[in-house]
Protein backbone atom coordinates (compact mmCIF):
# COMPACT_ATOMS: atom_id res chain seq x y z
CA UNK A 1 0.00 0.00 0.00
CA UNK A 2 1.78 3.51 -0.94
CA UNK A 3 1.80 5.96 2.08
CA UNK A 4 -0.86 8.20 2.80
CA UNK A 5 0.25 11.50 1.07
CA UNK A 6 -0.24 14.73 3.49
CA UNK A 7 -3.57 16.41 2.85
CA UNK A 8 -2.81 19.46 0.62
CA UNK A 9 -4.14 23.07 1.78
CA UNK A 10 -4.67 25.78 -0.81
CA UNK A 11 -5.74 29.62 -0.54
CA UNK A 12 -7.09 31.91 -3.06
CA UNK A 13 -5.24 34.82 -4.31
CA UNK A 14 -5.45 37.32 -7.14
CA UNK A 15 -3.08 37.13 -9.68
CA UNK A 16 -2.21 39.18 -12.73
CA UNK A 17 -5.17 36.34 -14.95
CA UNK A 18 -7.48 36.56 -12.37
CA UNK A 19 -8.57 35.19 -8.97
CA UNK A 20 -7.28 31.37 -8.70
CA UNK A 21 -7.17 29.07 -6.23
CA UNK A 22 -3.95 27.63 -5.19
CA UNK A 23 -1.55 25.22 -2.66
CA UNK A 24 -0.55 27.00 0.48
CA UNK A 25 3.19 27.05 0.50
CA UNK A 26 5.28 25.05 3.07
CA UNK A 27 5.62 25.55 6.40
CA UNK A 28 9.05 24.56 6.27
CA UNK A 29 10.67 26.30 2.94
CA UNK A 30 8.70 29.90 4.69
CA UNK A 31 11.97 31.17 5.06
CA UNK A 32 13.45 30.68 1.99
CA UNK A 33 13.03 33.36 -1.07
CA UNK A 34 9.75 33.65 -2.65
CA UNK A 35 9.27 31.74 -5.91
CA UNK A 36 8.10 34.78 -7.90
CA UNK A 37 11.40 36.60 -7.60
CA UNK A 38 12.90 33.53 -9.73
CA UNK A 39 11.13 35.47 -12.91
CA UNK A 40 12.99 38.44 -15.87
CA UNK A 41 15.23 40.37 -13.88
CA UNK A 42 14.75 38.28 -10.62
CA UNK A 43 17.05 35.22 -9.21
CA UNK A 44 19.05 32.82 -11.20
CA UNK A 45 17.71 29.36 -10.86
CA UNK A 46 20.33 27.72 -9.73
CA UNK A 47 21.11 23.78 -8.45
CA UNK A 48 23.81 21.38 -6.56
CA UNK A 49 26.98 20.91 -9.08
CA UNK A 50 26.21 24.04 -11.21
CA UNK A 51 29.24 26.02 -12.33
CA UNK A 52 30.20 29.11 -12.85
CA UNK A 53 33.21 31.23 -14.68
CA UNK A 54 34.15 28.24 -16.49
CA UNK A 55 33.47 25.11 -14.50
CA UNK A 56 36.08 27.44 -11.63
CA UNK A 57 33.60 27.21 -9.43
CA UNK A 58 31.18 24.36 -8.03
CA UNK A 59 28.18 24.79 -6.21
CA UNK A 60 28.24 22.66 -2.96
CA UNK A 61 25.02 23.83 -0.99
CA UNK A 62 23.12 27.11 -0.41
CA UNK A 63 24.21 29.40 2.51
CA UNK A 64 21.17 31.95 2.30
CA UNK A 65 19.55 34.08 0.47
CA UNK A 66 18.22 38.32 0.60
CA UNK A 67 16.10 40.72 -1.65
CA UNK A 68 19.03 41.05 -3.85
CA UNK A 69 20.64 37.71 -4.08
CA UNK A 70 21.38 33.86 -3.32
CA UNK A 71 24.70 32.88 -1.65
CA UNK A 72 26.34 29.66 -2.11
CA UNK A 73 28.86 27.88 -0.83
CA UNK A 74 31.54 26.39 -3.90
CA UNK A 75 34.39 24.77 -4.74
CA UNK A 76 36.99 27.20 -5.87
CA UNK A 77 39.34 24.86 -8.40
CA UNK A 78 41.64 26.97 -9.08
CA UNK A 79 42.60 27.94 -5.54
CA UNK A 80 41.35 24.47 -4.29
CA UNK A 81 39.19 26.12 -1.19
CA UNK A 82 35.75 26.70 -0.81
CA UNK A 83 34.25 30.56 -1.14
CA UNK A 84 30.96 31.97 -0.78
CA UNK A 85 29.31 33.23 -4.19
CA UNK A 86 26.62 35.72 -4.08
CA UNK A 87 24.88 36.05 -7.15
CA UNK A 88 22.24 39.08 -7.39
CA UNK A 89 19.31 39.34 -9.50
CA UNK A 90 19.55 40.33 -13.40
CA UNK A 91 17.58 43.72 -12.88
CA UNK A 92 19.06 46.67 -14.07
CA UNK A 93 19.34 48.53 -10.51
CA UNK A 94 20.31 45.55 -8.72
CA UNK A 95 23.35 45.43 -11.28
CA UNK A 96 23.99 48.52 -11.24
CA UNK A 97 24.67 48.51 -7.23
CA UNK A 98 26.55 44.91 -7.33
CA UNK A 99 28.67 47.01 -9.68
CA UNK A 100 29.18 50.11 -7.16
CA UNK A 101 29.49 47.11 -4.35
CA UNK A 102 32.25 45.42 -6.29
CA UNK A 103 34.18 49.10 -6.31
CA UNK A 104 33.85 49.76 -2.97
CA UNK A 105 34.97 46.41 -1.87
CA UNK A 106 38.34 47.32 -4.83
CA UNK A 107 38.92 50.70 -2.59
CA UNK A 108 38.68 49.49 0.81
CA UNK A 109 41.01 46.38 -0.20
CA UNK A 110 43.81 48.79 -1.87
CA UNK A 111 43.12 51.54 1.35
CA UNK A 112 45.80 50.62 3.81
CA UNK A 113 46.83 46.70 4.44
CA UNK A 114 48.44 47.79 7.58
CA UNK A 115 45.40 49.41 9.83
CA UNK A 116 44.85 47.34 12.79
CA UNK A 117 40.99 47.16 11.32
CA UNK A 118 41.54 46.15 7.42
CA UNK A 119 41.27 42.59 9.03
CA UNK A 120 37.77 43.42 10.45
CA UNK A 121 36.02 44.50 7.24
CA UNK A 122 34.18 42.26 4.32
CA UNK A 123 36.27 41.81 0.90
CA UNK A 124 36.19 40.07 -2.09
CA UNK A 125 37.90 37.01 -3.81
CA UNK A 126 36.55 37.73 -7.25
CA UNK A 127 33.97 39.13 -9.94
CA UNK A 128 32.49 38.05 -12.65
CA UNK A 129 29.24 38.31 -14.98
CA UNK A 130 27.34 34.94 -15.49
CA UNK A 131 25.36 34.62 -18.65
CA UNK A 132 21.41 33.00 -18.05
CA UNK A 133 19.72 32.82 -21.08
CA UNK A 134 18.35 35.93 -21.61
CA UNK A 135 20.43 38.56 -18.87
CA UNK A 136 23.43 38.58 -16.93
CA UNK A 137 23.75 38.14 -13.43
CA UNK A 138 26.80 39.75 -11.37
CA UNK A 139 28.27 37.57 -8.92
CA UNK A 140 31.00 38.33 -6.24
CA UNK A 141 33.11 35.84 -4.56
CA UNK A 142 33.69 36.02 -0.84
CA UNK A 143 35.79 34.32 1.99
CA UNK A 144 33.13 32.13 3.58
CA UNK A 145 32.24 33.35 7.17
CA UNK A 146 29.96 31.56 10.19
CA UNK A 147 26.86 32.90 12.06
CA UNK A 148 25.71 36.43 12.55
CA UNK A 149 25.88 38.57 14.75
CA UNK A 150 21.74 38.12 15.36
CA UNK A 151 22.47 34.23 15.66
CA UNK A 152 24.29 35.07 18.24
CA UNK A 153 21.78 36.75 20.06
CA UNK A 154 19.26 34.67 19.68
CA UNK A 155 21.06 31.93 21.40
CA UNK A 156 21.64 34.32 24.51
CA UNK A 157 18.40 36.46 24.55
CA UNK A 158 17.61 35.14 27.90
CA UNK A 159 20.42 36.97 29.44
CA UNK A 160 22.37 38.73 26.75
CA UNK A 161 25.92 38.11 25.37
CA UNK A 162 28.36 38.25 27.94
CA UNK A 163 30.17 41.37 28.44
CA UNK A 164 33.39 40.22 28.19
CA UNK A 165 32.81 38.78 24.92
CA UNK A 166 30.66 41.93 23.95
CA UNK A 167 33.34 44.29 24.80
CA UNK A 168 35.97 42.19 22.37
CA UNK A 169 33.45 42.21 19.64
CA UNK A 170 32.24 45.97 20.37
CA UNK A 171 36.00 46.22 20.30
CA UNK A 172 36.26 44.72 16.32
CA UNK A 173 33.49 46.79 15.04
CA UNK A 174 35.10 49.87 15.81
CA UNK A 175 38.41 49.29 14.88
CA UNK A 176 36.36 47.82 11.21
CA UNK A 177 34.54 51.28 11.28
CA UNK A 178 37.58 53.63 12.10
CA UNK A 179 39.21 51.61 8.93
CA UNK A 180 35.95 52.37 6.71
CA UNK A 181 36.02 56.18 8.03
CA UNK A 182 39.33 57.55 7.89
CA UNK A 183 41.09 55.07 5.83
CA UNK A 184 38.51 54.58 3.10
CA UNK A 185 35.98 57.65 3.76
CA UNK A 186 33.16 55.73 3.67
CA UNK A 187 30.12 55.61 5.83
CA UNK A 188 28.60 51.67 5.57
CA UNK A 189 25.10 53.25 6.44
CA UNK A 190 23.56 49.83 7.33
CA UNK A 191 25.23 48.69 10.88
CA UNK A 192 22.91 45.72 12.72
CA UNK A 193 23.71 42.14 13.85
CA UNK A 194 22.79 40.63 10.44
CA UNK A 195 25.59 42.48 8.86
CA UNK A 196 28.50 41.35 11.61
CA UNK A 197 29.66 37.94 10.76
CA UNK A 198 31.35 35.90 12.69
CA UNK A 199 35.13 34.20 11.42
CA UNK A 200 35.50 30.84 11.77
CA UNK A 201 39.35 29.99 12.28
CA UNK A 202 40.71 27.25 10.10
CA UNK A 203 38.08 27.69 7.79
CA UNK A 204 38.87 24.68 4.79
CA UNK A 205 39.14 22.37 7.55
CA UNK A 206 35.76 23.30 9.34
CA UNK A 207 33.78 23.21 6.34
CA UNK A 208 35.30 19.35 5.30
CA UNK A 209 34.37 18.57 8.56
CA UNK A 210 30.85 19.88 8.18
CA UNK A 211 30.31 18.55 4.77
CA UNK A 212 30.55 15.27 6.07
CA UNK A 213 29.12 15.65 9.03
CA UNK A 214 25.78 17.22 7.73
CA UNK A 215 22.84 15.96 6.07
CA UNK A 216 22.84 16.75 1.82
CA UNK A 217 20.91 19.52 0.71
CA UNK A 218 17.23 19.52 0.46
CA UNK A 219 14.78 21.58 -1.98
CA UNK A 220 11.24 21.88 -2.96
CA UNK A 221 9.51 22.30 -6.38
CA UNK A 222 7.67 25.61 -5.70
CA UNK A 223 5.08 26.52 -8.78
CA UNK A 224 5.55 30.35 -9.25
CA UNK A 225 1.85 31.52 -8.91
CA UNK A 226 0.46 32.59 -12.20
CA UNK A 227 2.80 31.19 -14.23
CA UNK A 228 3.13 27.23 -15.69
CA UNK A 229 6.33 26.68 -14.16
CA UNK A 230 8.23 25.86 -11.21
CA UNK A 231 11.55 26.09 -9.80
CA UNK A 232 13.65 24.38 -7.37
CA UNK A 233 14.56 26.26 -4.47
CA UNK A 234 17.31 24.85 -1.57
CA UNK A 235 16.65 25.49 1.57
CA UNK A 236 19.74 27.34 3.49
CA UNK A 237 22.64 25.24 5.39
CA UNK A 238 24.53 28.43 6.60
CA UNK A 239 27.37 27.80 8.14
CA UNK A 240 27.52 26.89 11.73
CA UNK A 241 30.33 28.70 13.94
CA UNK A 242 32.71 25.70 15.63
CA UNK A 243 30.99 26.88 18.65
CA UNK A 244 27.11 27.08 17.71
CA UNK A 245 26.33 23.30 18.42
CA UNK A 246 27.48 23.54 21.93
CA UNK A 247 25.93 27.08 22.91
CA UNK A 248 29.65 28.64 23.60
CA UNK A 249 31.64 30.58 21.32
CA UNK A 250 34.82 28.96 21.69
CA UNK A 251 35.15 26.19 23.28
CA UNK A 252 38.98 25.49 22.71
CA UNK A 253 39.83 29.05 24.10
CA UNK A 254 41.03 28.80 27.79
CA UNK A 255 40.81 31.30 30.43
CA UNK A 256 44.36 31.87 30.44
CA UNK A 257 44.59 32.79 26.64
CA UNK A 258 42.17 35.51 26.85
CA UNK A 259 43.71 37.15 29.72
CA UNK A 260 46.48 37.28 28.01
CA UNK A 261 44.89 38.26 24.13
CA UNK A 262 42.93 40.87 25.53
CA UNK A 263 44.65 43.17 27.27
CA UNK A 264 47.02 43.17 23.76
CA UNK A 265 43.86 43.42 21.35
CA UNK A 266 42.87 46.23 23.56
CA UNK A 267 45.51 48.28 22.85
CA UNK A 268 45.53 48.27 19.26
CA UNK A 269 44.16 51.85 17.47
CA UNK A 270 44.12 53.69 20.82
CA UNK A 271 47.43 55.93 19.18
CA UNK A 272 46.58 55.25 15.88
CA UNK A 273 45.97 58.45 13.69
CA UNK A 274 45.02 59.14 9.99
CA UNK A 275 44.91 61.63 7.68
CA UNK A 276 41.30 62.33 6.67
CA UNK A 277 38.01 62.00 7.89
CA UNK A 278 20.03 46.75 0.81
CA UNK A 279 16.70 48.60 1.74
CA UNK A 280 16.70 48.98 5.14
CA UNK A 281 13.96 46.90 6.86
CA UNK A 282 11.35 48.13 8.81
CA UNK A 283 10.17 46.64 11.89
CA UNK A 284 1.92 51.05 20.22
CA UNK A 285 2.17 53.95 22.13
CA UNK A 286 5.45 56.19 22.82
CA UNK A 287 7.86 54.86 25.49
CA UNK A 288 8.15 51.51 24.23
CA UNK A 289 11.58 51.50 26.24
CA UNK A 290 10.33 49.54 28.78
CA UNK A 291 8.15 46.85 26.95
CA UNK A 292 10.02 43.72 25.88
CA UNK A 293 10.99 43.74 22.04
CA UNK A 294 11.06 41.24 19.53
CA UNK A 295 14.01 40.28 17.51
CA UNK A 296 13.84 40.47 13.76
CA UNK A 297 14.78 36.91 12.35
CA UNK A 298 16.96 37.89 8.48
CA UNK A 299 18.34 34.78 6.99
CA UNK A 300 22.59 35.31 7.46
CA UNK A 301 24.66 35.93 4.44
CA UNK A 302 28.16 34.40 4.11
CA UNK A 303 31.13 36.77 3.09
CA UNK A 304 34.38 38.07 4.39
CA UNK A 305 37.83 38.75 4.44
CA UNK A 306 40.99 37.44 4.73
CA UNK A 307 43.43 38.81 6.92
CA UNK A 308 46.73 40.53 5.68
CA UNK A 309 49.60 38.77 5.47
CA UNK A 310 51.90 41.95 4.79
CA UNK A 311 54.49 42.18 7.97
CA UNK A 312 54.32 46.09 9.24
CA UNK A 313 56.94 48.77 9.50
CA UNK A 314 57.42 49.90 13.44
CA UNK A 315 55.66 52.99 12.93
CA UNK A 316 52.32 51.43 12.18
CA UNK A 317 50.16 49.32 14.62
CA UNK A 318 50.43 44.93 13.21
CA UNK A 319 46.89 44.49 11.63
CA UNK A 320 45.67 42.16 14.96
CA UNK A 321 48.92 40.04 15.96
CA UNK A 322 46.58 38.33 18.77
CA UNK A 323 43.63 37.87 17.15
CA UNK A 324 44.12 34.24 16.76
CA UNK A 325 44.08 33.83 20.81
CA UNK A 326 40.92 35.77 21.03
CA UNK A 327 37.54 34.07 21.86
CA UNK A 328 35.93 35.57 19.10
CA UNK A 329 36.55 37.25 16.18
CA UNK A 330 34.08 39.58 13.38
CA UNK A 331 33.95 41.06 10.42
CA UNK A 332 31.73 43.77 8.95
CA UNK A 333 29.83 42.81 5.61
CA UNK A 334 27.29 43.87 3.04
CA UNK A 335 28.97 46.99 1.90
CA UNK A 336 26.00 47.36 -1.00
CA UNK A 337 24.98 50.33 1.36
CA UNK A 338 28.31 52.19 1.51
CA UNK A 339 28.67 55.58 0.77
CA UNK A 340 31.52 58.50 0.73
CA UNK A 341 31.09 60.42 3.37
CA UNK A 342 30.29 63.33 1.49
CA UNK A 343 29.03 62.55 -1.60
CA UNK A 344 25.86 60.42 -0.52
CA UNK A 345 24.41 57.90 -3.22
CA UNK A 346 21.01 58.24 -0.98
CA UNK A 347 19.53 60.18 1.96
CA UNK A 348 17.59 56.82 2.64
CA UNK A 349 19.63 54.78 5.15
CA UNK A 350 19.77 52.48 7.55
CA UNK A 351 17.35 50.10 9.42
CA UNK A 352 14.86 51.43 11.24
CA UNK A 353 15.98 50.16 14.93
CA UNK A 354 19.43 51.42 14.14
CA UNK A 355 18.78 54.88 12.70
CA UNK A 356 20.58 57.81 13.69
CA UNK A 357 18.35 61.28 14.40
CA UNK A 358 19.71 62.92 11.59
CA UNK A 359 18.66 60.27 8.97
CA UNK A 360 15.35 59.92 11.09
CA UNK A 361 15.09 63.77 10.31
CA UNK A 362 15.97 63.38 6.78
CA UNK A 363 18.55 65.86 7.19
CA UNK A 364 21.41 65.79 3.83
CA UNK A 365 24.18 66.90 6.71
CA UNK A 366 25.19 63.11 7.83
CA UNK A 367 28.59 61.99 7.57
CA UNK A 368 30.45 58.47 9.37
CA UNK A 369 28.79 59.50 13.28
CA UNK A 370 25.41 57.91 11.66
CA UNK A 371 27.23 54.33 12.17
CA UNK A 372 28.81 55.31 15.89
CA UNK A 373 24.74 55.91 16.77
CA UNK A 374 24.38 52.25 14.90
CA UNK A 375 26.71 50.33 16.82
CA UNK A 376 25.52 52.22 20.24
CA UNK A 377 22.22 50.36 19.69
CA UNK A 378 24.19 46.99 18.33
CA UNK A 379 26.22 46.92 21.91
CA UNK A 380 22.92 47.34 24.02
CA UNK A 381 21.33 44.76 21.80
CA UNK A 382 24.16 42.39 22.65
CA UNK A 383 24.11 42.96 26.09
CA UNK A 384 20.27 42.77 26.53
CA UNK A 385 19.08 40.56 23.79
CA UNK A 386 16.59 43.40 23.24
CA UNK A 387 16.44 46.51 21.17
CA UNK A 388 17.48 50.06 22.13
CA UNK A 389 15.06 51.66 20.03
CA UNK A 390 11.71 50.04 18.63
CA UNK A 391 9.35 52.02 17.47
CA UNK A 392 5.62 51.56 16.50
CA UNK A 393 3.12 54.16 15.08
CA UNK A 394 -0.95 54.20 15.94
CA UNK A 395 -2.86 54.77 13.39
CA UNK A 396 -3.44 58.51 12.61
CA UNK A 397 -2.14 59.43 15.82
CA UNK A 398 1.96 59.23 15.24
CA UNK A 399 4.26 57.76 13.04
CA UNK A 400 6.65 55.24 13.53
CA UNK A 401 9.29 58.35 13.08
CA UNK A 402 7.60 60.49 15.91
CA UNK A 403 7.14 57.32 17.84
CA UNK A 404 11.30 56.78 17.37
CA UNK A 405 12.13 60.43 18.12
CA UNK A 406 10.00 60.57 21.01
CA UNK A 407 12.09 56.82 22.70
CA UNK A 408 15.40 58.84 21.88
CA UNK A 409 14.52 61.81 23.50
CA UNK A 410 13.21 59.61 26.76
CA UNK A 411 16.65 57.98 26.63
CA UNK A 412 18.92 60.86 25.45
CA UNK A 413 16.93 64.04 27.20
CA UNK A 414 16.02 67.05 24.49
CA UNK A 415 18.44 68.58 22.44
CA UNK A 416 18.98 71.76 20.53
CA UNK A 417 16.57 73.57 18.03
CA UNK A 418 19.61 73.83 15.24
CA UNK A 419 19.86 70.37 15.34
CA UNK A 420 16.04 69.28 14.97
CA UNK A 421 15.72 71.36 11.60
CA UNK A 422 16.46 71.80 8.43
CA UNK A 423 15.64 67.93 7.79
CA UNK A 424 13.50 67.08 5.34
CA UNK A 425 10.95 65.88 7.78
CA UNK A 426 11.75 68.25 10.61
CA UNK A 427 8.46 69.91 10.57
CA UNK A 428 6.37 66.87 10.33
CA UNK A 429 8.16 65.75 13.98
CA UNK A 430 8.74 69.38 15.45
CA UNK A 431 6.01 72.09 15.97
CA UNK A 432 8.16 76.22 15.56
CA UNK A 433 8.96 75.63 19.50
CA UNK A 434 10.80 72.74 19.08
CA UNK A 435 8.27 70.12 20.86
CA UNK A 436 7.81 66.54 19.14
CA UNK A 437 4.11 67.97 17.13
CA UNK A 438 2.18 64.53 17.81
CA UNK A 439 3.26 63.08 21.17
CA UNK A 440 3.24 65.39 23.81
CA UNK A 441 3.97 64.27 26.91
CA UNK A 442 7.40 62.06 27.65
CA UNK A 443 8.42 59.68 30.02
CA UNK A 444 12.27 60.03 30.93
CA UNK A 445 14.18 56.80 31.56
CA UNK A 446 17.34 57.85 31.06
CA UNK A 447 20.03 54.98 29.72
CA UNK A 448 21.56 54.53 33.79
CA UNK A 449 18.02 53.76 35.16
CA UNK A 450 16.94 51.46 32.48
CA UNK A 451 20.43 49.61 33.12
CA UNK A 452 19.71 49.42 36.68
CA UNK A 453 16.16 49.46 37.36
CA UNK A 454 15.77 46.90 34.06
CA UNK A 455 18.87 45.19 33.33
CA UNK A 456 19.61 45.07 36.79
CA UNK A 457 23.18 46.18 36.32
CA UNK A 458 25.11 47.43 39.43
CA UNK A 459 25.50 51.52 39.67
CA UNK A 460 29.41 50.71 38.88
CA UNK A 461 28.50 48.59 35.80
CA UNK A 462 26.02 51.20 34.86
CA UNK A 463 28.25 54.29 35.63
CA UNK A 464 31.13 52.41 33.29
CA UNK A 465 28.81 51.65 30.59
CA UNK A 466 26.82 54.77 30.24
CA UNK A 467 30.46 56.69 30.08
CA UNK A 468 31.20 54.35 26.75
CA UNK A 469 27.93 54.26 25.14
CA UNK A 470 26.29 57.85 26.00
CA UNK A 471 28.78 59.85 23.80
CA UNK A 472 28.00 57.07 20.98
CA UNK A 473 24.19 58.56 21.67
CA UNK A 474 24.18 62.10 21.22
CA UNK A 475 21.27 63.39 19.75
CA UNK A 476 22.95 65.74 17.80
CA UNK A 477 25.71 64.51 15.94
CA UNK A 478 28.36 67.49 16.15
CA UNK A 479 28.33 66.18 19.60
CA UNK A 480 28.67 62.45 18.80
CA UNK A 481 31.99 60.76 19.10
CA UNK A 482 33.96 59.01 16.17
CA UNK A 483 35.19 55.82 15.73
CA UNK A 484 38.28 56.91 16.29
CA UNK A 485 37.78 59.00 19.47
CA UNK A 486 36.30 55.14 21.38
CA UNK A 487 38.14 52.96 20.24
CA UNK A 488 40.44 53.08 22.89
CA UNK A 489 37.92 53.72 25.73
CA UNK A 490 38.28 51.72 29.08
CA UNK A 491 34.60 50.25 28.69
CA UNK A 492 36.78 47.97 26.50
CA UNK A 493 39.02 46.36 28.69
CA UNK A 494 38.50 43.46 29.96
CA UNK A 495 38.44 42.75 33.22
CA UNK A 496 40.58 39.41 34.61
CA UNK A 497 37.32 38.87 36.79
CA UNK A 498 34.83 39.28 33.89
CA UNK A 499 35.51 35.63 32.88
CA UNK A 500 35.02 33.96 36.59
CA UNK A 501 31.73 31.73 35.51
CA UNK A 502 32.31 32.14 31.64
CA UNK A 503 34.96 28.97 31.07
CA UNK A 504 32.37 26.69 30.23
CA UNK A 505 30.43 28.91 28.19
Amino acid sequence: MAPKEKCAKYQYVVTSSGPQIVPVPDQESKEEESPADYNAGGYLPIKINDSFKHARYTVVRKLGWGHFSTVWLVKDAHQRRHSALKVVKSAGRYSETARDEIKLLSQVAAANPLHPGRSHIVSFFDSFDHPAPNDLHVCIVFEPLGENLLALIERNKKKGVPPPFVKIISKQILLGLQYLHDECDLVHTDIKPENILISIPDIESHINTELSLSSSPTSRRRRIIGRERHVQIFDSQPLSSPSSRSGSISASASRHNLKMSVPSIISLGQSFTSCSANQPSEPLSPSILSSSSSLVSTPPTSVGLSSPSSSSPSTTPNANPTSTHLPITVKIADLGNATPSRKHYTEDIQTRQYRAPEAILGRKDWGTRVDIWSVACLIFELLTAEYLFDPHGQGELFTKDDDHMAQIMELMGDFPMEAKMDGKYSRELFDHSGSLRYIKTLKPWPLNRVMTEKYLFSSAESAELCAFLEPMLAVDQRDRKEARDVVGHPWLEVKDEEWVGLEDW
